[in-house]
Order: structure tokens, then C-alpha cells, then sequence
């Protein structure tokens, strides 16, 4: 196998700034005019716009197009079911369709072709091999079927890497399969490996002696997080590398290096990513520190291209350029644009408040659970947050003092801090939930 080669495709994870904009204008004027024949839904957007397909002749003559919409989209698949307006190919032309989880509204299907299936698998294969999956690695897969990371399945094989489906709730198979097929390498959420720390103490399992060396977790912030990585780097004595997608446009795209310092892009030549102010609008310029928006457009994408698609991620650039030779820049995901809270007129990160909390580990375990008592995003000062002290907290009210010190420090806003005993918080075994809605009860 190819276990020796440093990047999965080479050509495309290392082009320069001028292959680059080639490769992705060059795919961009080929999806636009695929679009512009084939989507009724941008043939009546772009209309009601004045648009032209000759008024888009570069790449920064994106800006020159209307942002799509997360509630555009459900619109379209409800007026025009199975796959909505948005559909470039007719049904009999889709060969899977997957679902998003519905966190923030109701799911949404996304339909592939084989086409489509292959441009997700390449990247994917990108992805996974920045995070260090080898051939030699057997990698359960703690994944419900229907959702777009299942697509991730074809991928692990395709690498020559060897799958196990578990799926979600089966958490004594996972660690069956651990135990009985040598399985070493699990892709998950990064709330995963965290609940599944919890659930082997409870059975009375070292972490460490399950065998498990790799983790790649996504799906939610926290893999990035040092306290977060740290803790779960140092419960099985493996590494862990994040990722990351969109299941509306692309199931991986972000991945890690060995260096860590936030997922590079590897989506060239399937799909284009901009960084825009949330409030503006405005595309941004790229370099180190950057916060703002990703939107995302389709470049290779025959059943449901979208183009300038609002994903309400949240992200930070952390660098662009790396040791390890790829060209494309880092991020790390902060949140979602929609789930920021507003203190004061400061906006304020539920991941955020978690990662600053997280650098007194031990002296707390780094979960916390804001606690709402009306609708957000306003939240009335002092924001509500129960901690979880560690098992030698030290004097808890210095201790409740020196949160409030630091989240007033780091994030500029008042909290009252509740602190309650370790293993208080509950843990989830998909994604972690950062925000208890009071006011819903």
C-alpha cells in the first residue's frame, strides 16, 4: 500500500496561489454554466437579480452573486420534493440521498450521483489522510447511516483503510469491535471519545488498554480545543486531528496535519470558500487571525449545486502557510454565526466560553452548560453557566471568582458561575450541547 506517501493527491494539496485560482476559476465558469441550464432555482434567483451568465468572468466575480440561504433551500425542497428546485438532475439520476441532523431546523436531503459520490469520497480520502489514517488502520465508524457522514464509510475503504459500521447508540459493539477485530483509528465526533471516556470508567475500562492510537473528530468545535484534545490525547494514549464538512455542500473538506494549528483546506477543485463579515456581507482578505463567516460554492457538483451558500460557521484563520506543504490555509471552527449569544452588545461563543473555562483544567473538567432564561440571542447579564469543578478544585468560591475574572478578561462579558460536582453535566454521545434553554421548560 501507500502508506509512505505524505499527502493523498499531491498536485491538488500543494498548488500555488496562481494554480490555485486557475483550478478553482477554471471549475467555477464550468459549474456556473451548468447551473445556469440546469437549476430552476437559480435560473429565478439570478433572473429576479438582473444577473448575466457573462457578468461572472473571475473568481472575485462571486461577489457579484446573491448568498443562498439555509432557509432557501428548505423552501425549495418543500415546493418541490424529493430534492427541491435546487435540483440539477431528475431522481432517477441520484444514486444515495443523506440527511442532515436537523439541529437547526428541520433536516434537510442532499442527493448525490456517482459523480458527486466520487468528488466527496476524493476529498474526503484528502482529509483523512492529513489526519493520519493509514491502510494499516481498522476504523469503526460510530456514525448513523443516514446522515452525511456515513459517506465517510466509502472513503475509509476507498483509502485502504479497513471499515467497521457501529453506528450511533451501539457503544458496547464499538468496543467489542475494539477489543475483538484490533480496531485502532475511530472517526467521530468530538463529543465521541469524550462520552466514551465516561462510559469505560463505568465499566470499570482503562481507555488506554482499548488500543485505540487515532482519533478524527469533527462534526462540532471542540477538536481544536487544547484542554479538550488534551484530555482526550492523554485518556487512550492516542493522537487526535480534526475535521471538518457541510452537509449541504461538501462531507469533508477541513483536515488537520500532524502540526495541529487548525484544518487546512483540501476541497480544490470541488469546492471555493470565501470568508465574509456576518454583519456586511463583505468578503474578507485571508491572513493569519481573520475571523468572519464561510460561505461556500459549488465547483464540481451535478445534483444540487449551491452556490454562495450561507453556512453560519464561524471560523478563525490560524495560518497560510505550514511545514507540512500544503497550500491550502487553516482554520479553526469558533461556532455558528446563529448560535452566537449576545452579552451587552458583546458577542459571545458557547465553544468560546468553553475553551477559555477549560484552561483551569484541573482545577475544573472543561464542561460547562449555559443556562438560558429567555429566548436568545440578547442575554441579560450576568449569563448563567454551571462548571464542573475538578476532584481538587481547591476553594471553590476563589475558584467561582476566577471564572468570572477570566470569561470578563478573555470574552468581556459578567457571568454568574455555578460550580457542581464532576460528573454532574451529562455527556452526549453525538454532539455536545453547550446551552440549556430554561425558558423552553
Amino acid at each position: 500500500m501507500t502508506e509512505w506517501k505524505k499527502y493523498w493527491n499531491e498536485e491538488m494539496e500543494t498548488l500555488s496561489s496562481e494554480e490555485y485560482f486557475k483550478v478553482q476559476k477554471r471549475a467555477l465558469l464550468r459549474e456556473l454554466n451548468y447551473v445556469w441550464q440546469k437549476s430552476r432555482f437559480y435560473q429565478e434567483k439570478f433572473g429576479r437579480e438582473g444577473i448575466e451568465l457573462g457578468d461572472i468572468k473571475e473568481i472575485d466575480d462571486l461577489e457579484k452573486l446573491p448568498f443562498t440561504e439555509k432557509h432557501e433551500i428548505r423552501e425549495s425542497l418543500n415546493v418541490a420534493p424529493p430534492l427541491g428546485k435546487h435540483a440539477s438532475v431528475d431522481i432517477g439520476n441520484v444514486i444515495r440521498v443523506y440527511s442532515t441532523s436537523g439541529t437547526t431546523g428541520n433536516p434537510t436531503y442532499i442527493g448525490l450521483t456517482f459523480h458527486d459520490r466520487d468528488v466527496w469520497r476524493e476529498t474526503a480520502m484528502r482529509a483523512m489522510w492529513a489526519c493520519g489514517m493509514r491502510p494499516r488502520h481498522i476504523v469503526p465508524l460510530p456514525i448513523g447511516t443516514f446522515f452525511i457522514a456515513a459517506s465517510y464509510g466509502e472513503a475509509i475503504e476507498n483509502l485502504g483503510s479497513t471499515l467497521i459500521p457501529v453506528g450511533v447508540g451501539a457503544t458496547d459493539r464499538l468496543i467489542g469491535a475494539v477489543k475483538n477485530l484490533g480496531a485502532n483509528f475511530i472517526l467521530s465526533t468530538t463529543s465521541f471519545p469524550l462520552y466514551l471516556i465516561t462510559y469505560c470508567q463505568k465499566k470499570g475500562i482503562d481507555p488506554k488498554t482499548l488500543g485505540v492510537r487515532g482519533f478524527m473528530v469533527g462534526g462540532e468545535p471542540g477538536g481544536g480545543i487544547p484542554h479538550i484534545r488534551q484530555k482526550i490525547e492523554d485518556a487512550y494514549g492516542a493522537n487526535v486531528q480534526e475535521c471538518m464538512g457541510n452537509g449541504d455542500m461538501l462531507g469533508l473538506m477541513w483536515a488537520e496535519c500532524e502540526y495541529k494549528n487548525g484544518m487546512h483546506f483540501v476541497g480544490q477543485g470541488a469546492c471555493h470558500p470565501e470568508i465574509i463579515d456576518p454583519t456586511t456581507g463583505d468578503v474578507l482578505e485571508v491572513k493569519e487571525g481573520l475571523k468572519g463567516e464561510l460561505v461556500y460554492t459549488s465547483i464540481d457538483r451535478e445534483c444540487q449545486p449551491l452556490i454562495r451558500f450561507r453556512t453560519r460557521d464561524h471560523v478563525v484563520v490560524t495560518q497560510t502557510t505550514c511545514e507540512c506543504g500544503r497550500t491550502g490555509y487553516c482554520i479553526k471552527c469558533i461556532g455558528r454565526t446563529d448560535d452566537m449569544l449576545i452579552v451587552s452588545g458583546v458577542n459571545v461563543y458557547p465553544s468560546a466560553i468553553r475553551d477559555v473555562v477549560g484552561t483551569l483544567v484541573p482545577k475544573v473538567t472543561g464542561e460547562i452548560l449555559i443556562q438560558l432564561v429567555e429566548p436568545p440571542p440578547s442575554v441579560q447579564p450576568p449569563m448563567k453557566i454551571k462548571v464542573e469543578h475538578g476532584q481538587d478544585p481547591g476553594d471553590l468560591r476563589s475558584l467561582k471568582n476566577e471564572i468570572g475574572k477570566l470569561l470578563r478578561e478573555k470574552l468581556i462579558f459578567n457571568s454568574d458561575v455555578e460550580l457542581v460536582p464532576p460528573g454532574t453535566l451529562p455527556k452526549y454521545e453525538y454532539k455536545a450541547k453547550l446551552v440549556d434553554k430554561d425558558y423552553e421548560t
